[in-house]
């Protein structure tokens, strides 16, 4: 009987593997360099600076780095160095930041992120609207509406707080329903203020409001 064999030779990204009488040509996997791109913040308002970093298993492994810093197809950027871009976007939209990373053999790996820029009238508006439907289910003394627009966390909590307070769900939505204004629009947390504090006795006190983003792509309020 015939005897068994192998060897495995490495030769830079291709390995040779030979078993018995048989030879097999195959791609080293394990060498093929890992390129991710993240971008901070992901999402924010206009206009906005954002920070692109592409990072990969071996730096040094690169020949060029080219970045498509909206995602349209047009290069904006080509250089050996350039890990790190910083890009201001003007105008809202989803945008698909794209590098495409090129190593010493010439071989190419591309990565991609996305980017949510919002109009800031925009964002103040549809959060605004989420805050006076949570007073209007409140006004009808519907609390099971109004923590539909309370984020998910804190909904047994407000639930809780609301139900103590039924008697007075009328006061609280008088005494709060004044719009307000976007402070904060950068990331997954943004925070909106009334103009002016709100009269409590003989104090007045600033209204904040702070709302989330969810997986279900709706803000949600956290807290006021």
């Amino acid at each position: 009987m015939a005897a068994l064999f192998w060897l495995r030779k490495s030769l830079g990204a291709v390995f040779i593997l030979i078993c018995g009488f048989g030879i097999a040509y195959g791609m080293d996997h394990s060498r093929t360099p890992h390129v991710q791109v993240r971008a901070s913040p992901e999402r924010d308002v206009a206009p906005s600076e954002v920070r692109l970093r592409v990072s990969m298993d071996d730096a040094s492994l690169v020949e060029m780095i080219a970045w498509d810093y909206e995602g349209d197809g047009t290069f904006d950027a080509e250089g050996p160095n350039l890990y790190v871009q910083t890009v201001t976007f003007s105008s809202a939209g989803l945008f698909v930041p794209t590098v495409i990373v090129t190593d010493k053999q010439g071989q190419t790996y591309e990565a991609t992120a996305n980017v949510r820029i919002e109009s800031p009238e925009d964002l103040q508006a549809a959060l605004n609207a989420r805050w006076r439907g949570m007073l209007a289910a409140l006004a009808k003394q519907d609390i099971e509406e109004a923590v539909s627009f309370v984020a998910t966390r804190k909904r047994e909590v407000m639930r809780h707080d609301w139900a103590v307070l039924s008697d007075h769900l009328g006061e609280i939505v008088n005494l709060f329903s004044v719009p307000l204004q976007l402070t904060d629009g950068r990331g997954y947390r943004v925070v909106a203020k009334a103009a002016d504090p709100l009269p409590m006795g003989e104090t007045r006190f600033p209204l904040e409001v702070e709302f989330v983003w969810e997986s279900d792509h709706q803000w949600y309020i956290k807290s006021y």
